[in-house]
């Protein structure tokens, strides 16, 4: 990096000071009619979205790279740049979902900014859903079986890119439609109708030399086993109402489709109430309950005879998956959400290359997101001994108070936000939140908790008016969006799903004891606020929490008036 910016302050032209690991960029969108330079922004999407693609093709390359922003790409003139590091960092990763490291550098007086962006261990789709890489000065394309077969001739490849003995021939009939479908419900007919060679091309599974690799082999040849069982109980302990059938000789693709379409049916419909009259939903939202599955089968551990145990609790309109094999990759239940990790990368990609899961490892968030937008509790996913990791999801009838303010929230990007579902899922049942409250929550540190609280606030509205509103040190829900909730079904029915039990509460100790577990006094104006009463009717609330012995009141008096906790 200092031999190319040394080699521009000597003159040299960027195009004769580019390496095949470096690459230089004037920033997006600076300039104006007749090409005149704008003054620099903190934060520029154009320039994210820019520099997002040749972040993927960097990542794509064997070795990375990195790029040098803020620089005429012809003259070599230091126009600078005033992208925030940590907006564009973050505009990078909710493109791509790769991060790279953004370093500041002055040159000459002048601010540039230097993307490091470390070689990717499967193969990264850029915002217009290419892969690319280095080749030279420039970015090229590639299909996916050239750049596993590259891979794989690396030290450290993953077995599943591995080439096996089986070719086309080997290719079960009904694996291919199931591809096929798979293809065609995500949009992409085109590719569903290739040949079955250029179709396993695209896919990445199909070697130059007509052979499968392990992860083709797996998925569209005929297994000797059952890699997916699904049962049916009517509640915890009881009564068998579906028995797994035996799936073997089916390819695992084959077994997937026959398992999706058992639990599309046992996942029945509900009809929703109030402001969605006469829609309906099923009881657990189709994309969390197939991110669960495939999950368990993408990750599990291959070595294991064992099946991926899907059971379904009717009563309870529940679904548990349990997979062979731990936590890899340094993941535990307590940073799932975090962090990715993959423990065959060239099944993972194979899973993506047919649209089933998410880009990079996003399943996770995306059943979050999911459950908590329709009212349900987020996933369980933990850890047990075997060792095996166990999800369960629980739905039922959603809780429309919940859909009708995700449903307002603008924009509507941020509705697809797992960090804003889940603030706005813990402040639909506790009065307030802080940065080390919901910081678990989110599995995030209290810093990266508190800069997406900042995110819901400033970024996030309903209507006019924001989603959340500052309160001294705590954020709530705003105004507008209590209303929402408020009007969307009446307050019993509110209640009894656990939503705004804060609001006029039945128990006035439950928002006193929640507000005195992170501050050291509480006033009527904060009851006030968090409650939804007048100052008088808070102050009721308070002397009748002094009389039971709750509360004990503080030596202020008028506008200093405050109330202790009487437990030590």
């Amino acid at each position: 990096m200092d031999a190319v910016l040394a080699k521009l302050r000597t003159g040299v032209l960027p195009d004769d000071a580019e390496l095949e690991h470096v690459d230089i960029k004037e920033e997006a969108g600076r300039r104006g009619s007749g090409g005149a330079l704008l003054a620099g922004q903190a934060q520029n999407t154009a320039a994210a979205a820019q520099l997002a693609d040749e972040v993927a093709c960097f990542a794509n390359t064997p070795g990375g790279g990195a790029l040098i922003v803020g620089i005429e790409n012809k003259t070599g003139d230091l126009l600078g740049t005033a992208l925030d590091r940590d907006w564009l960092r973050h505009g990078i990763y909710t493109r791509v979902d790769l991060a790279p490291d953004v370093e500041e550098r002055e040159v000459s007086g002048v601010r540039l900014l230097i993307l490091y962006v470390a070689s990717a261990h499967e193969p990264i789709e850029d915002t217009s859903g290419r892969i690319r890489w280095r080749v030279g000065a420039n970015c090229v394309p590639v299909d996916r079986s050239e750049w596993w077969l590259h891979r794989h001739n690396q030290a450290g490849h993953d077995s599943m890119a591995a080439v096996t003995s089986r070719t086309v021939v080997d290719v079960s009939d009904g694996a291919i439609v199931a591809a096929r479908r798979y293809l065609r419900d995500a949009g992409f007919e085109h590719h569903a109708s290739e040949p079955v060679a250029d179709l396993l091309r695209r896919l990445g599974v199909l070697h130059p030399d007509g052979h499968l690799t392990q992860a083709g082999a797996l998925l569209f040849c005929p297994a000797d086993r059952t890699y997916l069982s699904v049962t049916a109980i009517d509640v915890e302990g009881g009564d068998v109402l579906l028995r797994p059938p035996d799936l073997t000789g089916l390819s695992v693709l084959e077994q997937l489709s026959a398992v999706e379409d058992r639990l599309n049916s046992l996942n029945t419909e509900v009809t929703l109430q109030g402001g969605f009259a006469e829609s309906t939903v099923r009881r657990l939202p189709p994309r969390a309950v197939r991110e669960a599955v495939l999950n368990g089968l993408v990750h599990r551990d291959w070595l294991s005879s064992d099946p991926v145990t899907i059971t379904w609790i009717d009563a309870d309109s529940a679904l548990q998956v349990i997979s062979p094999g731990g936590f890899t990759g340094g993941i535990t239940a307590a940073t799932v959400l975090a962090q990715r990790y993959a423990r065959h990368p060239a099944l993972a990609d194979l899973f993506r290359a047919l649209n089933l899961v998410e880009k990079q490892g996003m399943g996770v968030d995306r059943m979050y997101r999911e459950m908590v937008a329709l009212g349900h509790r987020p996933p369980v996913i933990v850890e047990e001994d075997g060792p095996r990791v166990r999800t369960r999801l629980v739905g039922g009838r959603p809780v429309v108070p919940v859909m009708a303010l995700t449903d307002r929230i603008e924009p509507a990007v941020r509705r697809r936000d797992v960090r804003v579902a889940l603030i706005v899922d813990h402040l639909l049942r506790q009065p307030f939140a802080t940065p080390d409250l919901i910081a678990d929550l989110l599995q995030r540190t209290p810093q990266e908790a508190a800069e997406a609280l900042d995110t819901a606030t400033t970024e996030c509205r309903v209507g006019s008016s924001p989603l959340l509103t500052r309160f001294k040190d705590v954020w709530t829900l705003s105004p507008a969006a209590i209303r929402v909730v408020e009007s969307a079904a009446p307050a019993a029915d509110r209640r009894a799903r656990g939503i705004l039990t804060y609001r006029r509460p039945d128990d006035p100790g439950m928002v006193a004891r929640f507000w005195l577990a992170a501050h050291s006094r509480i006033t009527s104006g904060d009851y006030a606020t968090l409650t939804g009463l007048t100052q008088t009717g808070s102050l009721n609330h308070l002397d009748r929490l002094v009389a039971d012995g709750v509360l004990v009141r503080g030596d202020g008096k008028g506008r200093n008036a405050h109330f202790l906790a009487a437990w030590p």
